[in-house]
C-alpha cells in the first residue's frame, strides 16, 4: 500500500523556516475544519427553514404574477392580481380592519402584560400559583379561545349576557353585532396574548439588579422615578421584542377570526389574513390569494425592519 506524497519545501530554506512551513501545511486542514464546522451545524436548520419557508414564499410570489387557481398556474398577468385585490376597495378595507385588530390588541395586551409582570415580580404570597393561572390562556389554542369567547358573549346562553341581565340590562350578541364584533375579537385576542408579554417582561425584570433599586431608594427616588429611570430602560429591548412578536402573531391570526366571526357581520371583521384564506379555499382564486399573502409578508418584513432599526439605534446610543 503506497503512502501519499507529502509536499516538500525547498532545501535551501533555513531549518527554522522549513519547520514553520511544515507546521502550516499540517495545521491548514485543521484551520479549515474549525472555519467550516459552524456552517455544518447551521446547514440542517437552514435547509429546514428553506423547505418550509423560503421555497413556499418564492412559489407564492411567482403565483401572484400569474392567473393561478387550485388546478395550477396559468398565464403571466403581471400586477393584475394586485390591482384586482386593491382596486375594488375591499382589499384596503381588509387592511384597515387588520390594523384596527392589531392596534387594539397590542394597545391593551402590552400594558396589561407589563403590569402583571411587575406585580408578579414583587414578593407576594402565592406568587407561583398566580403565575401558573395567568399563563394558562397562552397554552390554549386559537380555536379553543374563539369557541370559548363566542360562547361567553352569546346573547342567549352566555354567562356575560346573564350577568348583564341580572343587573337589569340587555346585551346583544357581540359576535353578530356590527358595532361589537371587532371589540369582541380584540378582547378574545388580548386574553390569549397578554401571557406572552407577561412572561417576556417578567424574565427581563428578574435580571435587573436589586442593588439599583436599593441605591435609588436610599437616594430618595420615588416609586415612579424608580420605575421610569430603572425598570423601563432595563426592559426596553425585551419590550420591543415582545411588541413585534405580538404584532406579527395578531396580524397573521386567521383561526380566531374565522371561527369566532367568520369575517362578519357584513365583512366588518374580515382582516387581511382571513381574506387570503377566503380567496384561496372558498373562491379558489390562488393568484389573488397569493398577492394578498405577499402583501402580508411585505408588511411583516416592514415591522421587523423597523424593530431592528429601533433596537440597533438604542444599542448604538448606549455604546
Amino acid at each position: 500500500m503506497t503512502r501519499a506524497a507529502v509536499p516538500t519545501l525547498p532545501s535551501n530554506l533555513p531549518l527554522a523556516d522549513r519547520a514553520i512551513g511544515r507546521g502550516d501545511l499540517q495545521c491548514r486542514p485543521q484551520k479549515w475544519g474549525r472555519v467550516l464546522l459552524p456552517y455544518g451545524f447551521f446547514l440542517p436548520a437552514f435547509l429546514l427553514v428553506a423547505a418550509v419557508s423560503f421555497i413556499p414564499l418564492g412559489y407564492a410570489i411567482q403565483q401572484s404574477f400569474h392567473a393561478a387557481d387550485y388546478m395550477g398556474m396559468g398565464r403571466f398577468v403581471g400586477l393584475q392580481n394586485y390591482s384586482r385585490f386593491l382596486g375594488d376597495g375591499q382589499g384596503w378595507r381588509n387592511l384597515w380592519q387588520a390594523f384596527v385588530f392589531v392596534a387594539g390588541s397590542v394597545a391593551i395586551a402590552l400594558p396589561l402584560g407589563f403590569a402583571l409582570a411587575c406585580a408578579l415580580n414583587r414578593p407576594i404570597r402565592f406568587r407561583g400559583l398566580f403565575r401558573t393561572i395567568l399563563i394558562l390562556p397562552w397554552l390554549v389554542s386559537n380555536l379553543v379561545v374563539a369557541l370559548l369567547w363566542a360562547w361567553m358573549l352569546n346573547a342567549q346562553f352566555g354567562p356575560v349576557a346573564y350577568l348583564v341581565s341580572q343587573l337589569g340590562g340587555t346585551l346583544p350578541n357581540a359576535v353578530t353585532s356590527p358595532a361589537l364584533a371587532m371589540p369582541a375579537l380584540i378582547i378574545a385576542n388580548v386574553w390569549h396574548s397578554y401571557p406572552l408579554v407577561m412572561i417576556f417582561v417578567l424574565a427581563a425584570l428578574q435580571t435587573v439588579p436589586a442593588e439599583l433599586y436599593e441605591a435609588a431608594r436610599i437616594d430618595g427616588a420615588s416609586a415612579w422615578n424608580r420605575f421610569k429611570l430603572i425598570t423601563l430602560p432595563m426592559v426596553r429591548n425585551t419590550t420591543l421584542v415582545v411588541l413585534v412578536l405580538t404584532t406579527l402573531h395578531t396580524f397573521n391570526n386567521v383561526t380566531m377570526v374565522f371561527v369566532m366571526t367568520g369575517g362578519g357581520p357584513v365583512g366588518m371583521t374580515e382582516t387581511l389574513a382571513l381574506r387570503v384564506f377566503v380567496e384561496e379555499f372558498k373562491y379558489y382564486q390562488t393568484g389573488i390569494a397569493s398577492a394578498a399573502a405577499v402583501i402580508i409578508f411585505a408588511l411583516n418584513l416592514l415591522f421587523s425592519v423597523v424593530y431592528i432599526r429601533v433596537l440597533r439605534g438604542e444599542n448604538t446610543a448606549k455604546a
